[in-house]
């Protein structure tokens, strides 16, 4: 699975990750058709807030009217 990180300001890198699994009932793996970057991230981008290493994948899937949000 290809996917984008974050270093630090101005240092974003497309790489390799481990393809996720399921490992509890609550998990769920959806295939992605679209994405975009929110402003906010923008600001870590630019040097305007430290960038938080350990923070939460952010992910919005939207289907038949359903939304789900998902956190780690």
């Amino acid at each position: 699975m290809r996917g984008a990180v974050i270093y630090g300001a101005g240092d974003v890198r497309f790489e390799d990750l481990p393809e996720p699994e399921i490992v509890a009932p609550t998990d769920a793996i959806i295939r992605t058709a679209a994405t975009c970057v929110c402003g906010s991230d923008l600001w870590d981008y630019r040097g305007i807030n430290p960038v938080q290493v350990a923070e939460a994948y952010r992910a919005m899937d939207e289907r038949r009217a359903i939304k789900a949000f998902l956190q780690p």
